[in-house]
């Protein structure tokens, strides 16, 4: 009760000093109501443009987005070096059902907060993640990219930074705007349309804007591209395996004497070795014997036995989207003005993953006597010490088609609010509240029944008395579409997300020093958020193979704030002292979850003479564990792995510890007869993931230092230049994360001081010798650590500066960069540091693996002639090392884009663009984070094109 007592004095506190503001701001002169028109919201509550702020903000233009050729935002984005993509239009697995999460400097897209006008929108993720598909971005006016810790000025989730979307509040006319993009393999089209009115009204009192748009674009296939049409081999495929016991194997002779019948010379095939079933009954290991398709699916089953996955996996994800937005501003009085605005957004998407195999470490105990045994099997069989056990068996359900993941979203949010000023200097106000809900609608196709398929291998029949023709497992054995629709299941699964949030935000100068005008800014909110997970009934039953399962979450989290924040002058017209004015800023959060935490920032700038200006500061962030993180239910995941240390082949086992490592698989349960000759049959562990209650708030220490130079020289080649350059340092301590699986395992056996830590998260089949279950739930970890510059360059000038007219046009040229210092993940204290500046594949810090280049950087030249302009563009990623495989090396990425506009008239614009001019294909390695590649991190759709026409009236 205390803390609702605090907020509800403060607000009705401040409500009072609005009211009295309201009462007397109508005698208030006109230039005062245009101050509060000029607030902007950036870096600061006091707010200050680009290139003046304290921190490092780079803004990105309605213009910039019209080049980027895509009907979403986050393309632009994730090209940017601040950024490194995560989920996006071309991440399948892991995806979140086609949504668009950006993240800022690699550290998870759960520490980047993401703004519309200054005010949070509804997330879509128990992460509390938002997703970008939901900015109306036709009326969107830019972006403000602040880079840096910003907690103690917007809260929590902004470790990492902010990313501001500014709408074009002041619109007038009417605009239509149309796009269609395609590839050069003529697939993957994207197409848009809005339309955007505004105008005033009330003798211009008001002012009003509507924006309805609707947007497509086509999926893309893994078999559609060269690079990608096979990947993600797996040993479990649809004709089935016998997979062997360590502790019940056939004989060596029963072996030699099965393969001998197909021609195949004694002791080729080892009797602990997993079988494949052909359909003529036939057995064949890996290659040796095969008889099957060879088609695309099955184009890797004659070379080393496992299945071609990747084909039926999406490489774009398709979308269908609806938007509405509607603004609205009313001056009540001269300078009291009441504003709102609604946004609403439906889209469908979808994913689409290989047909379900039996779960990965677990397969189907089958009785020796089944029906359907082929003769060779039963021989085997027969050959173990004990010949009447059960055996077992895993498969890959083709029968029943490719998984598929359909999500519909729909996500609403209201804002409405009062802003004015106060009788007291020049003190404004705003007062809002917003709701916005989220809702996902997920229908999966493709599942298995686990307990169907079981009645049917138990039946002494085989199932015929079940379902027409029965149940054959061993082969390709055509099934009836009666047993198809007995073991198949569709499970439909539904999520929302709601937040309600009022603020209180007062800003204006308090009194005068002789460099210039204190001033500061406070503010009060409260904020709560509920998440909802209703998942179908058989997931929660654990009986459904395919999609992964998850119980019901119902949990909410509340957040009360009073914040503060002060300019203040420090000095002004010295001697290599222009002006120089420090800020600081607090931030005091109680949160029903982990209590009070505080946040405090100092910086400042320092304008040594005209155009040289110094920047920085240092910011203490905090963030509170979401929803997701705390209370997530357990749940099945399935992260990929390069190697199993206990495989003979493995890297631990021909090392110098390679005997430690041997007892110790042993001891973890690797049956002794197979120990020499064991290899791990997949390419995934079968994790447990999920929430821990016990988490408490992660801490940020951010430090900044930077140069902005804004020359002014009177020669006009350089009267358009500017620069910036800014160092950065990030240390989260006590970050929430889980451990990657890779590395779970290397530490487990590489004797270091934590290995006993990292042994106990997982077991072993004591058969098999595979891994079960390895559990990954979240972890308050040790350290997150990043450091390094960002720099950026503008440079333009007319023809006539190098001798020629400016009547033939004018050049314009910009540079963003980012070189990566470090990142460094210490997974428990006390432990050894990953280093992983320059890496690809590591899942440490967020589950889409992410890049880390040392340099990231993109820049543009533009060249323009009356109304037309021609501008090329030019991309570049670093080389990495595979965090998987630190031998492998990727190479470095450039990348070449066209585009060019042309003013038909005042009211049409015609645009068009090239992306990828040399049709550049993605690298390949061997972590295989999805289709061979990071499809967030290069390109992998290809040359493509698009033509856009804007007419405004």
């Amino acid at each position: 009760m205390t803390r609702k007592r605090l907020l509800a004095t403060t607000i009705i506190g401040g409500l009072a000093m609005a009211s009295a503001g309201a009462a007397v701001a109508q005698t208030a002169p006109e230039s005062d109501s245009t101050e509060i028109e000029a607030v902007v919201v950036t870096g600061s509550r006091i707010a200050r443009p680009d290139y003046v702020s304290n921190s490092p903000i780079v803004s990105v233009g309605q213009e910039q987005l019209a080049k980027s050729g895509s009907v979403t935002v986050d393309t632009l984005l994730n090209q940017m070096p601040q950024f490194v993509p995560g989920v996006s239009s071309t991440s399948n697995n892991p995806s979140n059902g086609g949504q668009a999460n950006i993240q800022l400097r690699g550290l998870g897209s759960n520490r980047t907060l993401v703004l519309m006008d200054g005010h949070r929108i509804v997330p879509s993720n128990s992460d509390g993640t938002v997703d970008v598909n939901l900015i109306p971005s036709a009326i969107i006016q830019n972006i403000e990219v602040i880079t840096g810790g910003a907690s103690a000025t917007y809260g929590s989730d902004a470790m990492a930074g902010v990313v501001n979307f500014k709408i074009n509040d002041r619109f007038q006319g009417l605009q239509v705007d149309a796009q269609y993009g395609i590839t050069d393999a003529k697939d993957g089209e994207e197409s848009s349309i809005s339309i955007t009115g505004g105008s005033r009204f009330a003798d211009d009192k008001g002012h009003a804007i509507m924006s309805l748009s609707y947007s497509t674009r086509g999926e893309i296939l893994n078999a559609a591209r060269k690079f990608s049409s096979v990947s993600g081999a797996s040993a479990t495929t649809p004709y089935g395996r016998y997979d062997f016991s360590g502790t019940n194997l056939p004989t060596q002779a029963a072996m030699n004497a099965v393969f001998a019948q197909y021609g195949i010379a004694p002791g080729t095939v080892a009797a602990d070795s997993n079988l494949g079933f052909n359909n003529d009954g036939t057995l064949f290991r890996n290659g040796t014997n095969y008889r099957g398709s060879t088609a695309i699916d099955y184009s890797t089953i004659p070379l080393d036995g496992s299945y071609n996955t990747g084909p039926l996996n999406l490489l774009q994800l398709p979308m269908t989207r609806y938007s509405a937005f509607g603004m609205m501003n009313y001056d009540i009085t001269e300078n009291v003005e009441a504003y709102g605005s609604f946004n609403f957004t439906h889209y469908d998407s979808r994913t689409i993953l290989a047909p379900s195999p039996a779960a990965a470490t677990t397969g189907f105990s089958v009785n020796y006597n089944n029906p359907f045994v082929p003769t060779d099997l039963r021989t085997l069989l027969a050959s173990r010490a004990d010949p009447t056990a059960d055996f077992l068996f895993r498969k890959r359900f083709t029968d029943v088609g490719p998984r598929i993941s359909e999500t519909t979203f729909n996500v609403f949010q209201l804002t409405t609010g009062l802003r004015g000023q106060t009788n007291f200097r020049d003190w404004t106000w705003d007062l809002f509240g917003s709701y916005g809900k989220s809702e996902q609608n997920e229908i999966q196709r493709g599942n298995v029944s686990r307990a169907a398929v079981v009645s049917l291998l138990d039946a002494a029949d085989g199932g015929t008395s079940i379902c027409a023709g029965g149940y054959n497992p061993f082969g390709l054995q055509p099934l009836s579409a009666e047993c198809a629709s007995y073991i198949s299941r569709v499970t439909k699964n539904w999520t929302s997300y709601e937040q309600r949030a009022v603020e209180l935000n007062l800003q204006g100068g308090l009194f005068d020093l002789p460099a210039g005008e204190v001033r500061a800014a406070v503010g009060t909110s409260y904020r709560s958020d509920k998440y909802n997970y209703v998942p179908d009934s058989l997931l929660s039953t654990g009986d459904v193979i395919g999609f992964n399962a998850n119980d019901a979450l119902d949990a909410s989290a509340d957040v009360y704030d009073l914040y503060g924040e002060v300019l203040v002058p420090v000095l002004k017209d010295l001697p290599f002292i222009k002006a120089l004015n420090v800020t600081g800023g607090y931030r005091f959060s109680d949160y029903n979850t982990v209590g009070s935490v505080s946040a405090y920032k100092v910086d400042g700038d320092w304008e040594v003479v005209d155009g040289i200006r110094l920047r920085g500061g240092y910011s203490r962030g905090v963030r509170a564990p979401s929803i997701g993180e705390l209370y997530s239910p357990q749940a099945q995941n399935f992260p990929q792995i390069i190697d199993d240390p206990c495989s003979i082949d493995s890297r631990a086992r021909t090392g110098p510890n390679a005997a430690a490592v041997r007892s110790l698989c042993l001891a973890q349960g690797v049956p002794s007869a197979i120990i020499d000759s064991y290899t791990y049959p997949n390419t995934q562990v079968n994790a447990l993931v999920g929430g821990n209650p016990d988490l408490k708030e992660e801490t940020a220490d951010t430090y900044s230092v930077g140069l902005v130079w804004t020359p002014r020289f009177e020669h006009p080649l350089f009267e358009k230049l500017s620069a910036s350059v800014d160092y950065y340092s990030i240390k989260i301590k006590d970050a929430i994360g889980t451990v990657d699986a890779g590395l779970a395992l290397t530490k487990c056996y590489d004797g270091s001081a934590g290995s006993s830590f990292y042994c106990g998260l997982f077991d072993r089949s004591n058969q098999t010798g595979e891994i079960q279950t390895l559990v990954l739930t979240n972890l308050n970890l040790a350290t997150y650590e990043t450091a390094g510059v960002d720099f950026q360059i503008d440079w333009g000038f007319g023809l006539g500066a190098i001798g020629l007219s400016d009547d033939y046009g004018s050049l314009a040229f910009n540079i963003v960069g980012n070189y990566l210092d470090k990142f460094d993940v210490q997974s428990l204290p006390g432990e050894p540091i990953d280093k992983l500046k320059g890496t690809i594949g590591n899942t440490s810090v967020s589950a889409v693996a992410v890049a880390k280049p040392e340099w990231k950087v993109m820049s543009s030249a533009t060249y323009s002639f009356g109304p037309a302009e021609l501008g090329v563009r030019w991309r570049f990623v670093d080389s990495m090392v595979d965090a998987g495989d630190n031998s492998e090396k990727i190479k470095s990425v450039n990348y070449f884009d066209l585009n060019g506009a042309w003013k038909v008239t005042d009211m049409v614009e015609v645009r068009a663009g090239v992306y990828n001019v040399a049709d550049k294909q993605p690298p390949v390695f061997s972590s295989n984070i999805q289709a061979n590649t990071d499809p967030s991190t290069y390109d992998v759709l290809g040359r493509r094109f698009y033509l856009a026409l804007k007419t405004r009236f």
